[in-house]
């Protein structure tokens, strides 16, 4: 990569479509329920990352794998100015599908689609992404379990600043795989949420410094995101505003962080800016809908 096109921040992730709808109540087991509001919006772990870390002034790349059924997703990516390394394949774009009740109850579902590709593609050969293209990235973001895919990547973060967030993935594991431990060795921050976090530890898995990250983040959504360093254990709280829809947030949370760790913020003030990119997303439907400057995330930073 010459030095000009050098990037700030380098996404590999699933890219998804999104389906929310809106029921009155959550059905009983063999009962239904009338949707009475239904939306489609861009999604995914890796995709939502990249284009809110866009938003944020990053210069960003996403490394993906697309279906025939999501060349306008493509096209809006190319159109923003992300860096994209898409290996497009014949099937179907991984789908995410959310009911949710007006208590605020909900139910989700994942379709894997051909996002579960990414694992058995060769990074460079495949997705023509060059060790270079890792190396130079100032920061490089992992979502999800493609482990695979993700060892070969961190092997090659020895210089780049990588920030691993397996996301709902690890409740496949029953026990802690080995390659996953490997992964760890190389990360620098490791994102989990409270849940996650918790079936973890339900599997043998514990929090240590020895495993690898300098610094781990446990995001417990309006409770905001606990710290957890050699030198603190700290929570920071979350900024506080009017959820409508809380999916999207986490990923929002990365981009934030990230955008700040790549200006010089120090880790408690970087998490600060994660919670407040976070407060955008979740105040309108879609995880790319409500999109902040940083001039704007920085308002409510201040606040914090």
């Amino acid at each position: 990569m010459r030095e000009s096109n050098k990037i700030d921040l380098l996404v590999f992730g699933d890219t998804a479509i999104d389906y929310f709808y809106e029921v009155e109540q959550i059905p009983k087991v063999n009962n239904a329920a009338d949707v009475f509001r239904a939306r489609q919006f861009y999604g995914g772990m890796g995709a939502n990352t990249a284009v809110v870390a866009h938003a944020l002034g990053l210069k960003t790349g996403l490394v993906s794998v697309i279906g025939t059924d999501a060349e306008d997703y493509r096209k809006y990516m190319e159109n923003l100015g992300i860096r994209l390394y898409l290996k497009g394949i014949f099937g179907d774009t991984t789908k995410s599908i959310f009911f949710k009740d007006r208590e605020n109850q909900l139910i989700s579902f994942f379709y894997k689609g051909v996002t579960e590709k990414l694992d058995e593609l060769d990074f460079k050969k495949d997705l023509e992404v060059d060790e270079v293209d890792i190396e130079e990235a100032k920061c490089v973001y992992m979502a999800r379990t493609y482990l695979d895919l993700q060892r070969k990547v961190a092997r090659h973060c020895r210089r780049a600043f990588l920030v691993y967030n397996p996301g709902y993935g690890v409740f496949r594991f029953k026990t802690v795989p080995e390659s996953f431990y490997k992964i760890l060795k190389n990360t620098d921050v490791l994102v989990l949420n409270h849940h996650e976090l918790q079936h973890l530890k339900g599997i043998g898995f514990k929090l240590g410094f020895n495993l690898g990250p300098s610094v781990f983040l446990i995001t417990k959504g309006g409770m905001g995101c606990n710290i957890y360093s050699k030198n603190a254990e700290i929570n920071v709280p979350a900024y506080k505003t009017t959820v409508v829809d809380a999916a999207g947030a986490g990923d929002a949370f990365n981009s934030g962080f990230i955008a700040a760790h790549v200006r010089g913020f120090d880790v408690y003030n970087a998490v600060k800016v994660g919670n407040a990119t976070a407060s955008f997303i979740v105040e309108e439907w879609g995880c790319q809908t409500n999109l902040p400057t940083w001039e704007m995330v920085m308002e409510r930073y201040k606040k914090l």
